[in-house]
């Protein structure tokens, strides 16, 4: 057994002394760097998160554990590609981003049963997840972990935490659990149905539970299971609050406008995705510096038929949608910005569609269009930040709505 664990060690040396050196970044996350965090999947992403410890209460806060030898205390995959993914599209004012700091030392996942070498780790963790949910007692929780962190996080929920914590646990997933064998594809004490393990096809290390196999490729990358990740915390998240749909996280590859200060708020989807056309206008928009957004238009009656806007500087049209309908206007002053939104479901003979829209300008003014129902979503700009354009699908109507928001440096 100990020429086994040594095995296991110096592979595992060798490969962390292989990977190229990071510069781990501080961040406390304040006025000047908040923008960023709605922003796609960073090319160089944020590998310390502290909003539950330095921030203020959210609705929602996300716990994240790393794997051996990853930088404090996200790591570069796939946490800091999954939390961007959730801040996204719920919003950096809703949700707060958390890493859980332990040492995540090769010594102990080293261990060839089903429990880690050092428990005081596990207590380490317990303790951090219980102070910042009770600092913020209202708040749900969503969870992950990577590798050692996931055997973590399965350890504390499964065994540290008392019902009324695990309660508030909406969701949890794993990437590469060192435990995942051992405990039967399942977090002991915790409901089957609210959890998902990723397991990448040549893992070795959760497909049959060997601890050598994190020297090798399949355990190494997760980044790809970020997205549908996102996608399970988000349909368990609106399952348990009941919201009237479940947030779609977009298709569009945004790391181009992160220069632009452009962020894409949660797309509202009437009808299912691929139903008509794609539109998107920040294509339109990449040679601004600071868009001007002038007016705000559209057509509608029954539902939502056409959507428009009107940016200064930018000649060409950025209109969706087709010709039915009345036409509603919000024309902005100089100093006015478009602020608030509010999007609704509707049907069309039967069919999802977008039903209802509705604009506020920063001084009050509106135009909506479509009837509104009780299936809605409503939008707000962050700080210093304000809706320039459009995104979604649409045909002879608007299928799917997203807003496209701006925040200055």
């Amino acid at each position: 057994m100990k020429f086994f664990i040594v095995v296991v060690l110096v592979l595992q040396c060798a490969l962390a002394l292989g990977l190229p050196a990071v510069i781990v970044p501080k961040s406390n996350h304040g006025e000047r760097d908040r923008h960023t965090h709605s922003l796609q999947v960073r090319r160089n992403p944020v590998l310390v998160e502290n909003e539950a410890l330095d921030g203020k209460c959210k609705k929602i806060m996300f716990f994240y554990l790393r794997g051996s030898t990853q930088e404090p205390n996200m790591g570069k995959q796939p946490g800091p590609q999954l939390a961007e993914y959730l801040r996204q599209t719920l919003t950096a004012e809703r949700i707060a981003v958390q890493g859980i700091e332990y040492a995540a030392s090769l010594l102990d996942n080293a261990c060839v049963n089903n429990q880690l070498c050092r428990p005081r780790e596990v207590t380490t963790a317990e303790r951090q997840i219980r102070q910042y949910m009770d600092k913020c007692p209202e708040a749900v929780v969503l969870a992950a972990g990577y590798s050692q962190g996931a055997a973590m996080l399965s350890s504390v929920i499964s065994n540290r935490l008392e019902q009324k914590y695990k309660d508030r646990i909406t969701a949890v997933v794993t990437f590469g659990n060192t435990m995942q064998v051992y405990n039967k594809n399942t977090i002991p004490n915790f409901p089957p149905d609210l959890v998902q393990m990723f397991c990448n096809k040549l893992d070795p290390v959760c497909r049959v539970g060997v601890p050598l196999g994190a020297a090798l490729p399949g355990h190494l990358d997760y980044r790809k299971s970020a997205k549908p990740a996102a996608e399970f915390l988000i349909k368990k998240l609106a399952a348990a609050k009941r919201w009237p749909s479940v947030p779609v996280i977009a298709d569009i590859d945004r790391s181009k406008f992160a220069s632009m200060g452009l962020t894409f708020r949660n797309i509202f989807r009437g009808a299912p995705k691929g139903t008509s056309e794609a539109f998107n206008d920040a294509e339109k928009l990449g040679s601004l510096t600071e868009p001007r957004l002038v007016n705000v238009y559209g057509r509608g009656g029954a539902r939502v038929d056409f959507l428009g806007v009107a940016v200064d500087g930018v000649a060409d049209v950025l209109e969706h949608g087709g010709k039915g309908g009345d036409y509603k206007e919000m024309r902005l002053d100089e100093g006015e910005f478009w602020t608030k939104a509010e999007v609704c479901n509707g049907q069309k003979k039967g069919k999802d569609r977008i039903g209802y829209f509705r604009a506020e300008s920063s001084k009050g003014k509106n135009m909506e269009v479509g009837k509104r129902t009780n299936q809605c979503q409503k939008y707000v700009a962050e700080k210093g930040g304000y809706f320039v354009g459009l995104y979604g699908e649409a045909g002879s109507e608007i299928d799917s709505l997203g807003l496209i928001e701006h925040v200055g440096s």
